[in-house]
């Protein structure tokens, strides 16, 4: 009797998480930071795009196919040898500008790699099947850890059994530092009382504040916790445009702008998604919002740089719009027609991709003095973006009022205007020029 081949069962939650990310090119670990992990797969100092494709390739097979660190390792190797990327190597930080000695490949980084990526792939896959069948199963047990030296505030956790939406659970669900392999196991009653187990409650929170040397970002982190897991399980790609945003929101204006130009290829295509399916909710008549505003996109930075030299620094570098102009913008308004004058919802459902491809951008006028004067008297000064759609070729219009308050204390760039035009009847005549 012949043997019957087993073959290993893929975790499809774990291959669709992983399959649905990005790519993000970074110079240190912390360049990519929080959140952006799910949404993007990056290898410090892989600088280039054909190696970061090699490199992925290996951990999509070692994820789909189950395969070993020995045969990641024995087949990778030779690839990052031959692109040059091996050793230690003189290298120079864009950021910093600096030439330093860095690590690029090694036996050590492999593993690094292969663990942290599979680890966390599995784990939000874990996560999705828990939502699933919280019903069924509604009781999260943390496990003791199969390391062979666990982290002491682990163990500490080891037997802990809350349900599963406790709050606890979105800042501790393993994984959480780097080589953790703490479990998480699903119970219904029953199971519980087989194990001997009793519902708990969440262990007091001890925190420390961290920043970011890279990014300056300054966060509460708790013990326990790594800086660079220190994210809620379940941000499939979808959620994440919309998390990033706010992120940046909260960022000074430089920062943000230099954070999101860099990673445009990230960010643009989530904040599209979830912008444009959001706009079809609202225009089907969901108002579970209806006092929000949504961040849309950013100014660059070198527009950031040239209102501060005009004097008309902006506060945040991110560019909203609130619920009444979407409304206004879309033509919902009964004593108003659509402003947007383009193709209805689908053009205003667009922004996002439209202020990610913009060309020219204006100040409405070339003397510094005027927009001053403007802003004094509380009239916003207002900024023209020259957007080139990838998709249809056609150039919009897009009016953004600087530094306009909003829920009265809190101050924004909001987009107030948006129409497609023919970009040789464009008047340049009177306005500066931001984005040269």
């Amino acid at each position: 009797m012949s043997a019957i081949a087993l073959k290993p069962v893929q975790p499809e939650e774990s291959v669709a998480y992983f399959r649905q990310k990005g790519y993000r090119i970074g110079f240190d670990h912390r360049d990519v930071w929080r959140q952006e992990h799910q949404a993007a797969f990056t290898v410090a100092k892989a600088m280039h795009m054909d190696l970061l494709r090699d490199i992925r390739g290996q951990v999509d097979k070692a994820i789909t196919e189950g395969t070993s660190f020995g045969t990641f390792q024995r087949e990778l190797s030779p690839k990052l040898q031959a692109r040059g990327w091996w050793g230690k190597q003189d290298v120079v930080d864009p950021v910093s500008g600096d030439t330093v000695r860095a690590q690029l490949g090694s036996a050590r980084r492999m593993e690094v790699i292969f663990d942290a990526n599979l680890a966390t792939a599995y784990s939000e896959g874990q996560w999705e099947r828990i939502q699933r069948g919280k019903g069924l199963f509604p009781f999260l047990e943390y496990g003791h850890s199969a390391s062979e030296h666990p982290r002491l505030e682990h163990k500490a956790y080891a037997g802990t059994v809350l349900r599963a939406d406790d709050p606890w659970w979105q800042v501790h669900m393993p994984v959480k530092k780097w080589g953790c392999k703490c479990p998480v196991y699903q119970h219904n009653a029953r199971t519980l009382e087989r194990g001997g187990l009793k519902l708990g409650t969440a262990p007091a929170e001890q925190m420390r504040t961290l920043t970011n040397q890279r990014t300056g970002e300054t966060m509460e982190v708790p013990v326990g916790v790594d800086p660079a897991f220190h994210y809620p399980p379940g941000g499939r790609r979808p959620n994440l445009g919309r998390m990033m945003m706010d992120k940046a929101d909260a960022a000074t204006s430089a920062t943000a702008a230099k954070v999101l130009a860099d990673g445009v290829t990230t960010w643009a295509p989530l904040v599209q998604t979830e912008f444009g399916e959001f706009v079809g909710r609202y225009v089907e008549g969901e108002r579970r919002e209806v006092g929000a505003r949504r961040v849309v996109g950013a100014f660059a930075p070198q527009v950031v740089a040239s209102l501060q030299a005009a004097g008309l620094a902006p506060e945040k570098a991110t560019l909203f719009v609130d619920m009444p102009r979407l409304r206004h913008l879309l033509g919902l308004e009964r004593s108003q027609k659509r402003q947007a004058k383009g193709s209805g919802e689908t053009f205003v459902a667009s922004l996002p991709e439209l202020l990610s491809q913009a060309g020219e951008v204006w100040l409405e006028a070339s003397d510094q003095e005027e927009p001053k004067r403007r802003d004094q008297r509380g009239a916003e000064p207002r900024v023209v973006l020259l957007c080139t759609s990838v998709e249809t070729g056609k150039v919009a219009k897009v009016v953004v009022a600087l530094n306009e308050t909003v829920h009265r204390a809190e101050r924004g760039n909001a987009v107030t205007s948006m129409d497609l035009i023919d970009p040789r009847s464009f008047k340049r005549k009177g306005l500066a020029r931001l984005d040269q």
